[in-house]
């Protein structure tokens, strides 16, 4: 939930707080989407057929705010300043891992679909199409 507080503040800023719960309910959904189909589609074996938590929803805050700004400088500590679009970099690269381990690859999948639903929202924002409008 901090991920959710802090990459929805940044993103936020950029874009607006009225565009905060459009992209956080639309983008779990999208998680849940990808979810569902990584479940029934794919040859896992045994995946429980529901999912936990809002972590897909999260992910798209995280890849629409290194969309908006990717070299938003982030402080990490012990570590220093780090770019935004290298946190979210590796935050993609250690979902696909756990896809590759078959570690909770339903739940990775989830991931995968809400970070690609914040890159799209913000490509189609800025071509002029606001899914957060009615």
């Amino acid at each position: 939930m901090l991920y959710l507080m802090w990459f929805g503040r940044i993103v936020g800023d950029f874009i607006g707080n009225q565009r905060v719960l459009p992209i956080y309910l639309l983008g779990g959904f999208v998680g849940v989407l990808s979810y569902m189909i990584s479940v029934y589609i794919m040859p896992f074996g045994y995946i429980a057929p529901y999912a936990y938590g809002a972590s897909a929803a999260v992910m798209a805050f995280v890849v629409a705010a290194a969309k908006l700004s990717p070299n938003y400088l982030i402080n990490i500590i012990l570590i220093g300043d780090v770019k935004l679009k290298y946190i979210a970099l590796v935050f993609i690269f250690l979902d696909l891992i756990g896809i590759a381990n078959n570690a909770n690859t339903g739940g990775h999948f989830g991931h995968i679909g809400g970070a690609l639903f914040g890159w799209v929202y913000i490509v189609q924002l800025r071509e002029g199409n606001d899914w957060a409008i009615p």
